[in-house]
C-alpha cells in the first residue's frame, strides 16, 4: 500500500488514524516510524504522495495508525505544535485523521443535563436504549455519593447519538428539574482547551485595555511611548488651545474615515480625555506625564517636545491614537471593519518601514480576528494576518501585523514578545525589510 508499513494482526477497536503534517519530504515511512515508534508500536504508515510526478513525490505529510489510542494521543502531546523536524520552519502538526474522527468515542459521547436526582444509571440507560446500543453511562456525582442531576451516554455509533438528541432534547421536565432535560454531544478535549484558552485571553486583552486607556489613571504607567508623546503635548502650556483642537480635527477625520460618528463624536472623546485629567487640571498631570515618559525611554525621541516644532507630529499621534480610543471602545466592530477592508483588497496591506511584526508560536485555534485583537492596545493596525497551510487548512502557527507607525510595532514587541498564551510563549519581531534576504 504506497510503500507504507503494516503488520498482520489488527490495532485496538478504538485506535486513532492520526494525520501528520510538517515532515521532510525527503522522509520515507522507515524514518517515520523512528519518529513515531518512541511512543509505542506502529500499526501502518502511510505517506501520501503526489501522483502527477514520476516517480511520486512526498507531499509532506502522512497517516499514522498505532496499536493503540493511548500511544496515538501520547505522540500528539508530545509532537504536534511542540517538535519541529531537521530541515522544517514550522512544528509537526499532527490530529485525528477526518476519515477516523466520525467513529472516535469523544463524537459518541452524550451530556444529559437536567435529570432527577432521583435516577440511577440503570434509569438512563432504560430512557436511552431505544435508539441503540449504550456502550457506557454513568451519573456525575458528588463526594457525598448523591446525583448532581447529570450524566453521560456513550452510544456505540454517531447515528445513534444523533438521533437520541433530536428525539430527547428538551422533550420532558423531569422530577424536581426547573427546565427540560438536555442532551447534547460532551465538550471534548479540544473544545475545554479552547474556551479556556478565549477566557484567558479575554482576561488579557482586559489587562493591556485597562492599562492603555485614558479612562485609568492608575494604567498610566502601561501606556506606549506614543500615548505619552500626546500627553506631554498637551500637558505643554504651549499648546493647551491645539490639544483641544486635535481633539475636534480627530474626531472629525476619525468620523469620516470609519463611518461610526455616534461613536466618536467629540462629546465622547472629550469624555476619554476628562476620565483621566480633566481638561481644567492638565497643568497639575504634567510632571506625572513626564516622568512616565522618561521611563519609557524618552518617547522614542526629543522632537516631540520641543515646543511647536513639534506639533504637526503631534496631530498624527493624536489622530492615530483617537482611532485606537475608538477601537477600545468598540473593538469587534472596529476589528469586523478592518478584516472586510483587508478581505477586500485581497492582498497584505503593509505600513511604513519598521512598523510590520512578524509574530510566531500563535496558538493553533487563532484566526486573524484573534490576532487582531490582541495587538490593538499598541496603536493603530493596518492590517493582521495568520497564516494557513492551503494544503492541510491548518493555522502555520505565525502570522503578521502592520501599524501605521514604527512608535506602536516598537510598543507591541515590547509587550508581546514572550507572552505567554496557555503553553506558548509569543516570539514578536520586526518583518525584515524588502532589501533583506527573506525569513524563509
Amino acid at each position: 500500500m504506497n510503500g507504507a508499513l503494516e503488520h498482520s494482526d489488527q490495532p485496538d477497536p478504538d485506535a486513532i488514524k492520526m494525520f501528520v503534517g510538517q515532515i521532510p519530504r525527503s522522509w520515507s515511512e522507515k524514518e517515520l516510524k523512528e519518529l513515531f515508534e518512541p511512543y509505542g508500536a506502529v500499526y501502518q504508515i502511510n505517506i501520501l504522495r503526489d501522483r502527477s510526478q514520476n516517480p511520486p513525490q512526498s507531499k509532506g505529510c502522512c497517516f499514522v495508525t498505532f496499536y493503540t489510542r493511548k500511544a496515538a494521543l501520547e505522540a500528539q502531546n508530545a509532537l504536534h505544535n511542540i517538535k519541529t523536524l531537521t530541515g522544517m520552519h514550522h512544528p509537526i502538526q499532527m490530529k485525528p485523521a477526518d476519515s477516523e474522527k466520525s467513529n472516535a468515542v469523544e463524537d459518541r459521547k452524550l451530556f444529559i443535563g437536567m435529570v432527577s436526582k432521583k435516577c440511577n444509571e440503570n434509569d438512563i440507560r432504560v430512557m436511552f436504549s431505544a435508539f441503540g446500543q449504550i456502550e457506557e453511562c454513568r451519573i456525575l456525582r458528588g463526594p457525598d455519593g448523591l446525583s448532581r442531576g447529570c450524566a453521560f451516554v456513550t452510544f456505540s455509533t454517531r447515528a445513534m447519538a444523533q438521533n437520541a438528541i433530536k428525539a430527547m432534547h428538551q422533550s420532558q421536565t423531569m422530577e424536581g428539574c426547573s427546565s427540560p432535560i438536555v442532551v447534547k454531544f460532551a465538550d471534548t478535549q479540544k473544545d475545554k482547551e479552547q474556551r479556556r484558552l478565549q477566557q484567558q485571553l479575554a482576561q488579557q486583552m482586559q489587562q493591556l485595555n485597562n492599562a492603555t486607556t485614558w479612562g485609568s489613571l492608575t494604567g498610566l504607567g502601561g501606556l506606549t511611548p506614543q500615548y505619552l508623546a500626546l500627553l506631554q503635548q498637551a500637558t505643554s502650556s504651549s499648546n493647551l488651545g491645539a490639544f483641544s483642537g486635535i481633539q475636534q480635527m480627530a474626531a472629525g477625520n476619525t468620523a469620516n474615515s470609519s463611518g461610526m460618528n455616534s461613536l466618536t463624536s467629540l462629546g465622547t472623546l472629550q469624555g476619554l480625555a476628562g476620565a483621566t485629567m480633566g481638561l481644567n487640571n492638565i497643568n497639575a498631570l504634567a510632571g506625572s506625564v513626564n516622568s512616565m515618559a522618561a521611563l519609557n525611554g524618552g518617547l522614542g525621541g526629543a522632537g516631540l517636545t520641543n515646543g511647536t516644532a513639534g506639533t504637526m507630529d503631534a496631530l498624527t499621534q493624536a489622530y492615530s491614537g483617537i482611532q485606537q480610543y475608538a477601537a477600545a471602545a468598540l473593538p469587534t466592530l472596529y476589528s469586523q471593519s478592518l478584516l472586510q477592508q483587508q478581505g477586500a483588497a485581497g492582498s497584505q496591506k503593509e505600513g511604513p518601514e519598521g512598523a510590520n511584526l512578524f509574530i510566531y508560536h500563535l496558538p493553533q485555534e487563532f484566526g486573524d480576528q484573534d490576532i487582531l485583537q490582541m495587538f490593538m492596545p499598541f496603536g493603530n493596525v493596518v492590517s493582521a494576518k495568520v497564516f494557513i497551510d492551503k494544503q492541510t487548512n491548518l493555522s502555520k502557527c505565525f502570522g503578521f501585523v502592520s501599524y501605521d507607525n514604527p512608535v506602536s510595532a516598537q510598543a507591541a514587541i515590547q509587550a508581546m514578545n514572550g507572552f505567554q498564551i496557555g503553553m506558548k510563549r509569543l516570539k514578536v519581531q520586526l518583518k525584515r525589510s524588502k532589501n533583506d534576504s527573506k525569513p524563509y
